[in-house]
């Protein structure tokens, strides 16, 4: 993958709170009221995807599969889908950019991509499709599912191998990796999945296209979670072919894709409301999201004024000049209120954040984003604990560490039930306690925001903590 730029711009009408990055490597500098941008490393021509002696080796086993599966060569075109898909309990509003095409320049330290673009990098071979925004925290929820771009045989596969590792590893690293033969002889290679999310099925078997056959990941020479994606037309990396057709493209006379994307295709990928700042962490790490769709007024996130959230939205292939509409609208569909943002730089993908009071009217509110003519949004839940009795109400509960690692202490006034609850108003643990004082083992919630709920017979307190 080739290096993107990662921007985080700050803006609020009323109250501006600094969205501060943790990666070391971070430079200031000012964009309309202020911003923080990060280099990413990725892949480049000193740490390719795959090195050439890993592609020797791929030939070697390849041909000596084809040989003992005797798989008959016929004469027909392969037409490819999209390799990914996202599981049945995603809500992004989208999930990839591309980091890097094909590199369409045979001469050394120069390269061009098929739209005549620098969307790659010196010798790359492949298609590589990051996954973005909170990309590890997606490889641990098994959110974005490798797919079958076409129907054929499996003519090689790896599995085993450690699947977070980060840029300047080396190229020798193995990846968890799938070869698919096409009907007419072509090769797919699919490559850096999850460790042991490889298709159970072996080499030989065949598959259908679209059916399942990994998880994105970051093994082998890999900069971060992404699937490199290459297709050779015969059985050695000197038939590559690129599957997007292009003013530049001297590969093939034609595209592959059944349908072809864009090469510029400007989307929010995500719009979320958040407690406080959304930390992005360093590979290999997970972000810290602060993410959460339940608010309880009066709310009170960390660092922040009182009954305000952060609202953020994360985009790719954001051109100069481009803006952005938001909306944060009432339980009834009217607007509560509306601002926007005109970029004065161009992205390959990009973050913004704004600081911005929450709703005063109970139920289902909505933050809107509408980007190149399309609205992303996320729904989230204003409570004004009517649940608590306003003649005898219950003393306000201690959480504590908040945010906290792997246990949670919980002092209450008397006997109580206690129910720990996602975002989504799922109960994860339900616990009764006749002391004061309890501590909760948390160590094997994921990182994110919950919710506690504290029921006596004086009431009931609900609070948020966030599990880092």
């Amino acid at each position: 993958m080739q290096k993107i730029m990662k921007l985080s711009i700050i803006a609020s009408a009323i109250i501006l709170t600094s969205i501060t990055s943790v990666n070391a490597q971070a430079k200031e500098f000012t964009i309309g009221t202020g911003a923080t941008e990060n280099q990413m490393q990725q892949n480049d021509e000193t740490d390719p995807c795959i090195s050439a002696m890993a592609y020797k080796l791929i030939e070697n086993r390849c041909a000596e599969n084809a040989k003992l599966l005797n798989i008959k060569r016929q004469l027909l075109t392969t037409s490819l889908s999209w390799p990914l898909k996202t599981a049945a309990s995603f809500t992004d509003c989208s999930y990839y950019f591309i980091g890097a095409y094909v590199d369409q320049n045979s001469a050394s330290g120069v390269f061009k991509d098929w739209n005549c673009g620098k969307r790659s990098y010196d010798g790359h071979g492949g298609t590589d499709i990051g996954i973005w925004p909170f990309p590890f925290n997606k490889v641990d929820s098994n959110s974005i599912l490798v797919i079958a771009a076409a129907a054929g045989t499996i003519i090689d596969k790896h599995d085993g191998e450690f699947d977070r590792n980060c840029v300047g590893v080396g190229s020798g690293l193995s990846a968890n990796y799938i070869i698919i033969q096409h009907a007419d002889g072509s090769l797919a290679l699919y490559w850096h999945m999850k460790k042991n999310s490889i298709t159970s099925k072996t080499i030989g078997q065949t598959v259908v296209v679209g059916e399942k056959i990994g998880v994105v990941a970051s093994s082998g020479s890999s900069s971060g979670p992404h699937l490199h994606f290459e297709v050779w037309s015969g059985n050695t990396a000197s038939t590559r072919i690129d599957p997007y057709y292009g003013t530049c493209n001297l590969l093939n006379a034609s595209s592959w894709w059944t349908s072809q994307k864009l090469a510029s295709e400007p989307a929010i990928l995500k719009a979320s409301v958040h407690i406080t700042d959304y930390i992005p962490k360093a590979c290999p790490k997970s972000d810290t999201t602060n993410e959460s769709t339940f608010y309880t007024m009066p709310f009170s996130g960390p660092g922040m004024p009182t009954d305000y959230a952060k609202f953020f939205i994360f985009l790719r292939d954001v051109s100069t000049g481009s803006s952005v509409d938001m909306k944060i609208l009432n339980p009834n569909g009217t607007t509560y209120s509306s601002w926007n943002y005109t970029f004065t730089n161009a992205f390959n993908v990009c973050y913004a954040g704004w600081s911005k009071h929450l709703p005063i009217i109970p139920g289902v509110c909505t933050f809107q984003a509408t980007y190149n003519g399309v609205a992303c949004s996320q729904n989230f839940t204003i409570s004004t604990n009517t649940e608590i009795s306003k003649s005898d109400k219950l003393k306000t509960i201690l959480i504590y560490p908040n945010p906290a690692t792997d246990n949670l202490t919980i002092e209450t006034p008397q006997n109580a039930k206690i129910e720990i609850l996602n975002t989504a108003g799922q109960i994860i643990k339900t616990m009764y306690t006749a002391d004061k004082q309890i501590c909760i083992d948390i160590s094997n919630l994921s990182s994110g925001v919950y919710i506690i709920k504290v029921k006596t017979e004086k009431g009931v307190v609900v609070e948020q903590f966030i599990k880092e």
